[in-house]
C-alpha cells in the first residue's frame, strides 16, 4: 500500500463518488435544491435569505433583513414553503448579533463549536417548527435562480455587515491524502484549513479494503499535515451509519448531536484539539 499527498487533487472525483455512492446505501436518494427568498416594500428589497435543501434540512446560507421584522417575514415564507418536506432549517454563525435575531424568531442554539486562538466560536442554530408567523405586509418573492438586480444588492449589503462584524474573508488552503495499491486508489482523506482550524469533509476507503488500517494511516497523515502548518484544531461531521465510533478512537470528541439529520438518522460534530503532541497512530 502506497499513500500519497495528492496536491494536484487528482482523485477527488473519485473520493467523492465513493463517498456518495456509500450513503446512497443507507439515505437511498433524497431531494435538494436551492431557492432564492426576496422581502420586496414597493420597488425596495428590504431583504434576502438564500436557502438549500439537502437531505430532508433547509440550510440558510446569504442573507441580509433591514430588520427583524423582516427576517421573520421571510423565514415565515421559508417554513411555508418547506414545510410538508423538511425536517427543520438551519444555520451556521460566529455573529453572536445574527444569533439573537435568529433566538428572536424562534431558533435554538444546537450546538456550539469553541473559538481556537484565531478564529470565533461558531454556532449551530436550528428550528424545526414551521409555524412561523408574521404579520408584516411584505411581498416576499422565491426564485429558483438568483435575481441580478436583488443579488447585488444581498453581496452589497453582506460585504457591510461582515465589515461591521469582523468577519474577515479567509483563504481556504486544501489538503489531500490518497491510498493506492498498485496506482489504484482504494482511499483517501480531504481537509480544508481556515485560519488555524482544519474541517475534515470526506474520508472514504473501499469496502474490499476496510479493516486493514487505511483510514487511519489516511488520518494520520492528515493531522500530522496539519500540525505541520500551524493547525490547532480539527473539526469534523459523521452521521450514524458513517464512523463515529471510528474518530472516538483517534480522539475526536462529540460536541453536539444532531437528530434526523438526515431523517432518520443521528450525526455529530466532532472536534480534536491537536496543538499538543499527536500520538503515532500506525
Amino acid at each position: 500500500m502506497r499513500y500519497i499527498e495528492d496536491k494536484n487533487f487528482k482523485y477527488k472525483d473519485k473520493m467523492i463518488k465513493y463517498l456518495r455512492d456509500y450513503n446512497l446505501k443507507y439515505t437511498g436518494e433524497r431531494d435538494s435544491s436551492s431557492e432564492y427568498f426576496y422581502a420586496i416594500d414597493g420597488e425596495k428589497m428590504v431583504g434576502a435569505v438564500y436557502t438549500n435543501y439537502y437531505w430532508d434540512w433547509v440550510s440558510i446560507g446569504s442573507m441580509c433583513y433591514d430588520d427583524v421584522d423582516i427576517l421573520r417575514k421571510l423565514i415565515s415564507e421559508i417554513s411555508l414553503y418547506y414545510r410538508d418536506k423538511a425536517v427543520g432549517l438551519k444555520l451556521y454563525t460566529e455573529v453572536e448579533s445574527r444569533v439573537e435575531d435568529f433566538k428572536s424568531i424562534g431558533f435554538d442554539i444546537g450546538g456550539i463549536t469553541e473559538k481556537t486562538p484565531r478564529t470565533t466560536r461558531d454556532f449551530y442554530l436550528k428550528n424545526t417548527d414551521f409555524n412561523i408567523k408574521s404579520n408584516a405586509q411584505t411581498e416576499v418573492i422565491v426564485a429558483t435562480e438568483k435575481i441580478d438586480k436583488y443579488n447585488s444588492i444581498v453581496l452589497n449589503q453582506l460585504e457591510k455587515f461582515n465589515i461591521e462584524n469582523n468577519v474577515k474573508s479567509v483563504e481556504e488552503k486544501n489538503i489531500m491524502f490518497v491510498a493506492l495499491d498498485n496506482n489504484i486508489f482504494v482511499g483517501g482523506v480531504h481537509g480544508s484549513i481556515y485560519e488555524d482550524s482544519m474541517y475534515i469533509g470526506w474520508l472514504v476507503v473501499d469496502e474490499a479494503y476496510r479493516g486493514n488500517g487505511i483510514g487511519k494511516n489516511l488520518m494520520y497523515m492528515i493531522e500530522e499535515k496539519a500540525k505541520e502548518l500551524n493547525v490547532y484544531s480539527i473539526s469534523l461531521g459523521t452521521v450514524e451509519f458513517q464512523a463515529q465510533k471510528f474518530y472516538d478512537k483517534l480522539g475526536y470528541k462529540i460536541v453536539f448531536i444532531k437528530e434526523n439529520d438526515p431523517r432518520g438518522y443521528k450525526s455529530y460534530s466532532m472536534v480534536k484539539n491537536i496543538s499538543v503532541q499527536l500520538e503515532k497512530l500506525v
